[in-house]
């Protein structure tokens, strides 16, 4: 993957973030509900994108668009279920972990072309 595509991907995460920070409440309300689950959440998602791009060889761009559409029907499909719901914030950090992990690999990129 071309090192431009990795940082077109990173500042679409961050503008996603950008609007999302500026919805009324929206900010206050992941901080306030944000549980043990969430966590899991976000560094599930994170190890999955690792997983996805160092194990299997998938480009970063590849597998993040696979795992965002695989946590929305994750959680769509939870909401249908009698035992679990579909929660929107763990959507989010499914996301979020994505997005984290592409910028660590954006950050060591820039790191080691310094070096």
């Amino acid at each position: 993957m071309k090192k431009n595509h990795h940082l077109l991907l990173f500042f679409c995460f961050i503008f996603i973030a950008l609007i999302l920070s500026f919805v009324p409440g929206f900010s206050q309300q992941i901080v306030e509900n944000t549980r043990i689950d969430t966590i899991g959440h976000f560094i599930g998602f994170f190890l999955l994108t690792w997983l996805l791009t160092s194990l299997a060889k998938l480009p970063t761009s590849i597998a993040a668009i696979t795992l965002v559409f695989y946590a929305a029907a994750s959680e769509f499909g939870q909401a249908y279920l009698g035992f679990r719901n579909g929660e929107f914030s763990d959507f989010v950090a499914d996301i979020v972990g994505v997005g984290c992990f592409i910028f660590v690999l954006w950050f060591k990129l820039i790191f080691n072309k310094k070096r």
